[in-house]
């Protein structure tokens, strides 16, 4: 409770600016995300951060799970953890697979999870030119999965200085054997641009499970990673452009048995493939634009059995999961008069799953039934539409619905109600009332385990707040409320009378809480904190009768971040960033009992410390420290998070 109130005083009697670290949500930024069309932040109701490439260059050394953990009220589980751990995104108390991750503005998925989630572990930061968090539901204009929030993620393009030919190169090392290698070409003129970019990442790794006694020799779950990344644009004229883009990712890591469990021959292998074109046309007072995607992923799971564990239940694992999606969109923006805007849109999802898994015990081997993608498959079409508001008195509104018809399940429907107003250009107070909704993935439609009558979990989330600007628009406070619930929550049951169990519609799930978020410059010095607090509860039926109970498993109900820069000279920079998370529960599974346990993680804090010195124009050198305190903390219980740790690089750009 101290923490709480000391850190939310020190964000209130922060002096308006901005970080030089952490450049966001300044007044004339611009989104894209927000509205699917070019608009400033303080012209939108929507709670924005907007993570530019100047804020990206201070974190190359980092992955995007790290970056992204410390934004206002997001928890990545297994971003401090060895690299190939599963990232699990948790946006404002919700769970994996309601923050919908989009790719130039292009949703991905992994349609052969249990959850379709898109894994973060295939991109790093240096792929990356800008990053934009969109929170609240978002499904009216994003559709399935934007329950909680959407991050888009922008892949670098071509050179912002209309240079034809030019390029970059960027080498790190670091704790734990890990080397990262990254180069590329670029370039732009009036007619084209283009970036291609391949990234090479190894690293040693440390024990993925932890070792409780302390002398059980775990191994070191590594990693090897290749990644190839291609934007080309092409302005056939002056009103339309063509563009093409594509990532080709694969890693194969090395994981343990799950927790406080080694396995020293278990290994994973993800493959990842998207393809996109985009046709952008504009017209007098409109734009069209129109864009196909294809994407394609696998992973493969071997547990050789050269290495047994003793007491493990299997000598032999073999799993193949495989899926595939394509996109489709077509949305039309115009503007009418001088005030308003209609963005119109339809769009096309397809998802098929592919999936085979064989496991030899010593009751012998045990295929599970095969998930095939000629059966397992669904489609779903949508239309929507949303209106813009602007007015020259400082008032804003944006209204939206959507209808979406799904394969299995059928219709369902979205909406959005979002007003805000701008006084004096420097205070804005914002409401945002909407419904998202989560389609149930194949997985639980499909699997041995599936039910074909699930219907998509449905929420209703409502947030208002103020932001507060400065007169040189360079600085800001945020404080906003936001309350979500979600219900037909699925939920997996276990039945006596089936060997399996299945997936249901059970629960109801209530999610709420606070966000302070303040920035400060003073010269060369700059500070930005961020704080979150959380309250979450699942209402489910035990007997008939409603039972309350927490459900914010691995969610700290207070996290904070807190930051400070000096700029020595425009050669020189160093910061320090605090990342303050609290106590929190998990769940454990007790092989030795056959029963779940819920365990108590306790709160923790790390330092880091950044530096970069900028030796000629196109040549910089950066070290980052981590944890420097080498705090011992876990994020999942039974698995080991990162101790005091570096990153060293240089970056020849030219």
């Amino acid at each position: 409770m101290r923490f709480k109130i000391i850190y939310l005083s020190f964000l209130m009697a922060l002096p308006l600016g901005v970080s030089a670290q952490q450049k966001t949500l300044q007044l004339d930024e611009v989104t894209v995300t927000a509205n699917k069309v070019e608009q400033k932040v303080a012209q939108t109701g929507k709670v924005v951060t907007v993570l530019s490439d100047s804020v990206l260059q201070h974190y190359a050394t980092q992955t995007v799970s790290e970056l992204l953990s410390r934004q206002a009220g997001i928890m990545i589980v297994g971003a401090q953890s060895t690299y190939g751990t599963q990232q699990d995104v948790f946006m404002r108390g919700a769970g994996s697979g309601n923050t919908l991750i989009l790719l130039d503005g292009i949703p991905v998925y992994d349609p052969s999870g249990v959850t379709p989630v898109f894994d973060l572990n295939l991109l790093t930061v240096g792929e990356c030119e800008r990053i934009e968090i969109l929170k609240g539901a978002q499904s009216t204009l994003y559709g399935s999965d934007a329950v909680a929030g959407v991050i888009n993620i922008f892949t670098r393009k071509g050179s912002a200085a209309k240079k034809p030919f030019g390029g970059s190169a960027s080498l790190n090392v670091g704790s734990y054997g890990t080397q990262r290698l990254s180069a590329g070409v670029n370039g732009a003129t009036a007619r084209v641009y283009y970036n291609v970019q391949y990234t090479r990442l190894q690293s040693k790794g440390f024990s993925s499970a932890t070792d409780s006694a302390g002398n059980r020799n775990f191994d070191n779950d590594g990693i090897k990673q290749n990644t190839l990344l291609a934007n080309v644009g092409l302005h056939i004229t002056q009103r339309l452009t063509l563009k093409l883009r594509g990532i080709s990712t694969y890693y194969k890591t090395d994981i343990d048995a799950g927790a406080f469990a080694d396995e020293k021959d278990y290994t994973t292998g993800n493959t990842y493939r998207l393809g996109a074109i985009g046709l952008d046309y504009q017209y007098g007072k409109g734009r069209l634009v129109a864009n196909y995607a294809y994407s394609y992923s696998r992973r493969d799971y071997l547990n050789d059995s050269i290495h047994v564990e003793p007491g493990a239940y299997e000598t032999y694992s073999k799993g193949k999961y495989e899926g595939k999606t394509q996109f489709a969109e077509l949305y039309n923006s115009l503007k009418i008069g001088g005030l308003a805007e209609l963005i119109v849109g339809a769009d096309y999802r397809f998802n098929n799953l592919d999936q085979s898994y064989l496991s030899i015990s010593s009751y012998g081997p045990y295929v599970s039934p095969p998930i095939r993608s000629d059966s397992a498959r669904t489609n779903q079409i949508s239309v929507y539409a949303s209106g813009l508001l602007k007015t020259d008195v400082g008032f804003f509104l944006e209204v939206g619905g959507r209808l979406n018809r799904h394969s299995v399940y059928g219709t369902n429907s979205t909406y959005s109600f979002n007003p805000s107003y701008v006084i004096n250009q420097q205070v804005k107070v914002f409401v945002n009332a909407s419904s998202g909704f989560r389609v149930p993935s194949l997985y639980q439609l499909y699997s041995p385990y599936g039910n074909r009558s699930l219907s998509p979990e449905k929420s209703q989330s409502l947030e208002f707040g103020a932001q507060v600007y400065a007169k040189d628009k360079r600085s800001n406070l945020r404080v906003l409320y936001f309350d979500r619930k979600i219900r037909d929550v699925i939920f997996f049951q276990s039945l006596n009378a089936d060997p399996y169990g299945r997936y249901i519609n059970f629960d109801r799930q209530h999610d709420h809480g606070w966000e302070v978020e303040g920035q400060l410059q003073r010269q060369r010095f700059s500070v930005w904190g961020n704080l979150t607090l959380l309250q979450g509860a699942v209402t489910t039926k035990v007997a008939e009768r409603d039972t309350t109970y927490n459900n914010l498993f691995r969610r700290p109900k207070v996290m904070g971040n807190f930051g400070i820069g000096y700029q020595a000279n425009s050669r020189a920079f160093v910061s320090a960033t605090l990342r303050s998370v609290g106590q929190r529960t998990d769940i454990f599974y007790n092989d030795a009992a056959f029963k779940t346990e819920n365990v108590t993680l306790a709160g923790y804090s790390t330092v880091d410390v950044y530096g970069e010195y900028r030796v000629l124009s196109g040549l910089k050198l950066y070290l980052d420290l981590r944890n420097i305190f080498d705090a011992r903390y876990v994020d999942a219980y039974g698995f080991n998070t990162r101790r005091f740790n570096f990153m060293a690089g240089v970056r020849v750009s030219w």
